[in-house]
């Protein structure tokens, strides 16, 4: 007799329902469990790792108490470091973080290598190299991409950029040295100091593989014939989408009215004609800019006599995304023109050039060029582009709350938008011949040319001079300092008719008098000081050899910054020499500057300036000529030299970094690097970095923009402020 069941009421349903739930849950519990179990952090390093599985290269290595492993670097080996080897399964996961913490009195680069199975050493095809400074006793956690796998065939025929489809990053541009990166077979993890000249000392205190959240993108198996033309019509990667991207020339054009709206909306309270603190102390005008220094906190003064922090943008114009093309033609789809072509409105944008540093097209001669920047605004505005672009500068600053028009910028867009800004001359003569430098070689100050080079420079800018608007002038742009003593070796190692080698040489003959006291004191054996003179030296490494290559040093720091001083004040008279924007320097050189410039500049890529200080001894103003943060949700490959996790994150590294220099007492402006992003595919050098306030289309980065408000609006309070708050 088969059993009935009783008919299920309210309750029983409800409890079935409530039974189904908890069966989900725990099975979606145990799948997420199994799926970190399969995916879970891995630690390269932390206190438990053995230290007899570290290998130690050039450094003193001892575990603490707190289970950081404390590393104090010498100087006998180019590369200190330490090594963990292994044989890590990491192709699904997308970072490696590291924390670690400096225990020295000086700032200093850390390098981290990750090698992948069947690197090779001389070449380092197979690895990729990352780096971190790290201040004085300052602790940081870090996170490094690992770079997703391309298609190896088709990430052979990229080249000429920095940053690759996939978030790969590399310092060469015709051969992909890490092509043959892979991390499926990472086999090394490489934390050291690259040429180490001075002892420093650090803590490790973990390393871990972090799991990656994403999905690969399908491009990334794409082999050339699906992955290639890559660029679309407007100069954007085609095979991604992100929010704000271009998809036609109705949405190119669809965002003047959007923009012309909010920028309407949008204006500072503050400003006077210069963007000088209009509610502020009324100084003395003088009808040029100067500076001043306000309750200890130094500021420019505006021509009007209103206190002036130059809030500002490198590179305004319209040549930011300008690309080489040449032996790339397959890059690009059917509608950018890469050879002049007369039934094409978008050849006039095709550009010859030559114009090549340390890239694949250094020695190649003339290539093409397209400029996307251009080309985007012809589309945007029509055939009055150019006078539209100039007056959409113009509104832009204003509203952005930024008042200058930094380096490398259009003069013609400068003058029209009535802003401020500040212009770069350069000097031309005669190199050092035993220099050397990313750029080239350092100029010889001694050259009799030298100043004349300076002046006709100046003389090439005689509208500047005599503008109420130019704040002052650079002049050069990060020239290669070396390390102290180093452009003294290098006077010597050069020919006899060097004219600062003659100068080093009659100094070392007033000090030393003989050559005997000479060879005693340097430990060399010369017969006659014709034989220093005569053939490129080899400067010897001891205390009074050393000690006389930083002396002279100064010798020659002093004479490059007080020549170009007295050009600039003789051919300018009122306007502010600017310094040369120091990215590689050391504390001789900057001594020199700090006695010579009217304000010293620094291109400083961190994440804020509040604790720098100048050299003791001199006490001047100092600008920020670069500085960037970028991120590659945005269609972009490579972040630049402050990377950030998104757009967000990027729009909070900028108002922290202003607001850090505003608050420094020394700084009196920051300029960002750049006005617009630099091409996908890399311009002249291979730079291909999202550092724009704009993309390629002229479209601003809205979360980076209200950033810019925010500090730009309240920056004269902020630094009054901030003297205050020093005050008590």
């Amino acid at each position: 007799m088969k059993r009935r069941r009783r008919p299920l009421n309210k309750k029983d349903i409800e409890m079935k329902k409530l039974h189904a739930i908890l069966w989900t849950l725990l099975g979606v519990a145990a799948f997420a469990a199994q799926a970190l179990a399969q995916n879970a952090p891995v630690v390269i390093y932390d206190q438990n790792t053995p230290l007899d599985s570290i290998r130690k290269q050039g450094v003193d290595m001892k575990r603490l108490d707190d289970g950081a492993l404390q590393i104090n670097n010498g100087v006998d080996d180019p590369w200190p470091g330490v090594h963990f080897e292994g044989d890590w399964k990491l192709d699904s996961y997308s970072e490696i973080e590291l924390t670690l913490q400096s225990t020295c009195d000086k700032e200093f680069t850390l390098f981290f290598r990750m090698d992948s199975k069947g690197v090779d050493m001389k070449s380092l095809e197979g690895a990729v190299t990352e780096s971190v400074k790290l201040a004085p006793g300052e602790k940081k956690t870090v996170k490094f991409d690992l770079p997703r796998q391309l298609n190896t065939e088709t990430r052979q025929k990229l080249f000429a950029m920095r940053g690759k489809p996939g978030g790969i990053k590399t310092d060469s541009y015709s051969v992909d040295k890490g092509a043959k990166f892979n991390r499926r077979e990472l086999v090394a993890f490489r934390p050291f100091v690259n040429q180490n000249k001075e002892r420093n000392s650090w803590k490790l205190i973990s390393i871990v593989a972090i799991p990656d959240t994403e999905t690969p993108e399908e491009y990334l198996s794409w082999g050339p014939d699906k992955f290639f033309p890559m660029i679309d019509e407007f100069g954007q990667f085609m095979h991604k989408d992100w929010p704000g991207k271009t998809h036609s020339l109705e949405e190119l054009r669809a965002q003047l009215e959007i923009e012309d709206a909010d920028l309407a909306a949008n204006q500072p309270m503050e400003f006077d004609e210069y963007g000088g603190w209009k509610n502020g102390p009324q100084l003395k005008a003088t009808g040029s800019f100067r500076t001043e220094k306000i309750d200890g906190y130094w500021y420019l003064v505006d021509p009007d006599g209103r206190l002036f922090w130059s809030h500002g943008v490198d590179c305004v114009g319209h040549s930011n995304a300008v690309t080489p093309v040449s032996e790339r033609e397959f890059y690009f789809c059917d509608a950018i023109p890469t050879k002049p072509d007369p039934n094409n409105k978008l050849s006039r944008f095709l550009w010859k050039s030559s114009n090549s540093v340390n890239n694949f097209y250094a020695d190649y001669g003339e290539f093409w060029t397209f400029n996307f920047s251009a080309s985007n605004l012809y589309k945007k505005y029509g055939d009055d582009w150019v006078d539209k672009e100039k007056d959409s500068v113009k509104r832009r600053l204003r509203s952005w709350g930024m008042n200058t028009i930094g380096n490398w910028s259009d003069m013609n867009i400068a003058r029209y938008a009535k802003t401020p800004y500040v212009t770069t001359v350069n000097s031309g003569s005669r190199a050092i011949e035993g220099s050397s430098g990313y750029w080239g070689k350092f100029v010889d100050p001694f050259d009799p040319g030298f100043k004349p080079s300076v002046g006709a420079s100046l003389d090439r800018n005689k509208d500047a001079a005599q503008d109420p608007y130019c704040v002052g002038f650079f002049v050069d742009n990060e020239i290669s300092w070396g390390e102290a003593g180093s452009l003294s070796r290098a006077a010597l190692s050069s020919p006899k008719d060097q004219p600062v080698k003659q100068a080093y040489v009659a100094w070392l003959k007033d000090k030393y008098e003989t050559i005997e006291k000479f060879n005693a004191a340097w430990n060399v054996e010369l017969a006659i000081w014709d034989a220093l003179a005569d053939e490129p030296f080899e400067t010897p490494k001891n205390d009074a050899a050393n000690a006389d290559s930083d002396a002279f040093y100064t010798v020659i720091c002093e004479k490059y910054f007080e020549e170009i001083r007295d050009a600039v004040h003789e051919f300018a008279p009122g306007k502010l020499y600017l310094g040369c924007r120091f990215a590689w320097t050391n504390d001789l050189a900057k001594a020199a500057a700090q006695k010579y410039c009217d304000v010293v500049s620094y291109n400083f890529y961190k994440k804020q300036v509040g604790d720098f200080k100048p050299v003791e001894g001199e006490d001047k103003p100092v600008m920020i000529g670069e500085f960037h943060f970028g991120a590659l949700d945005r269609g972009m490959f490579h972040t630049g030299l402050g990377p950030c996790a998104d757009q967000n994150a990027r729009a909070e590294a900028y108002e922290a970094y202003v607001r850090s220099a505003l608050e420094n007492p020394w700084i009196v402006g920051a300029h960002w690097f750049q006005y617009g992003d630099q091409p996908t595919t890399g311009r002249f050098d291979g730079e291909n970095y999202q550092i724009g306030l704009l993309d390629v289309c002229d479209r601003p980065y809205s979360e980076t923009i209200d950033a810019v408000r925010r500090v730009g609006y309240n920056m004269y309070q902020i630094r009054r402020d901030a003297a205050g708050s020093k005050a008590k």
